[in-house]
């Protein structure tokens, strides 16, 4: 009888101290902005695209007690430039801050206007708490799957844009039919369970091929996805996706169709993680032309 009086006395102290300030009270982030408990500069994260984590929080805690913020799906950061993408929080965060301590975050997030400029490390935010029933059940389902990727992008500006939910692609089969089924039960809208458009299906081959690779050297198992984005860094195309890429040199290749696609400058990024590594931009018109010299010394 002691003993169980014993384990009990022990999970009553356990429950205390997790739930005492101890452990710091739960704020939103307006809160402690507006309160001044927390110092908060939000910007664009430069090593990153729009759809993985491309907002930055440097926070820095004024106070001398540990605090707990927390970060919802569905949320919104707003540019102070109104040319540049409004991101929707899509990864729920809990962060802590021990007592004067300053932290930097990368938040996972997608941006939700396709026609504006991708933002950037000079990009300054404010943080919005935003009620878009829709959109917070697809930022929650692309948290819970932990879909950050380019098709969760897609599925985002479709449901924005109130597009086709055939412009929501992937290499990965399962991570788009899930995808085009959470969307047709949000919208109403029906799919097609395969569509033969080179724009909306990773796996056609172009009619008219140009293309290049990336050589990287990588010290541990990555992965690897290579993206091609328009002058604005909004993201047209992703061309190579590869989950656990084993350790070592690799050469990979990629290709993209230039009928398909013909603004006269576009650039290609290797990403690793959720990191750009390399960002190359690449002059189509000279490829375009190079392509149809090819041509005619063929006839």
């Amino acid at each position: 009888m002691k003993k169980n009086i014993s384990a009990l006395h022990i999970l009553l102290v356990l429950f205390y101290i997790i739930n005492t300030p101890l452990f710091g009270k739960s704020f939103n982030l307006n809160e402690v902005i507006q309160t001044k408990k927390v110092n908060c500069f939000i910007y664009g994260n430069s090593s990153s695209t729009h759809y993985l984590e491309p907002v930055i929080l440097e926070l820095v805690n004024n106070t001398n007690e540990m605090i707990s913020i927390n970060l919802e799906n569905g949320d919104m950061f707003i540019p102070s430039d109104s040319d540049k993408q409004n991101i929707v929080i899509t990864q729920n965060e809990l962060i802590i801050l021990n007592p004067k301590q300053k932290q930097n975050i990368k938040i996972k997030g997608m941006c939700t206007e396709s026609g504006n400029a991708s933002g950037n490390g000079e990009t300054v935010y404010t943080f919005k708490n935003y009620n878009d029933t829709k959109l917070k059940k697809l930022a929650d389902f692309i948290g819970s799957k932990h879909y950050q990727s380019s098709a969760a992008q897609y599925a985002v500006w479709s449901l924005m844009n109130n597009e086709d939910i055939n412009t929501v692609y992937s290499s990965d089969s399962t991570e788009e039919m899930e995808l085009k089924r959470f969307m047709a039960a949000l919208t109403g809208k029906t799919f097609a369970v395969k569509t033969k458009d080179y724009r909306y299906n990773y796996y056609t081959p172009p009619k008219e091929k140009v293309g290049g690779n990336f050589e990287y050297s990588f010290s541990k198992t990555q992965d690897i996805q290579i993206a091609m984005f328009d002058k604005n860094g909004i993201l047209i195309r992703e061309l190579f996706n590869q989950k656990n890429v084993p350790a070592g040199n690799h050469k990979l290749n990629f290709e993209y169709d230039s009928s398909v696609y013909t603004d006269d400058v576009y650039y290609f990024k290797l990403i690793v993680g959720n990191e750009i590594m390399v960002n190359r931009k690449w002059d189509a018109q000279a490829m375009r032309d190079s392509f149809k010299k090819k041509i005619e010394n063929r006839e």
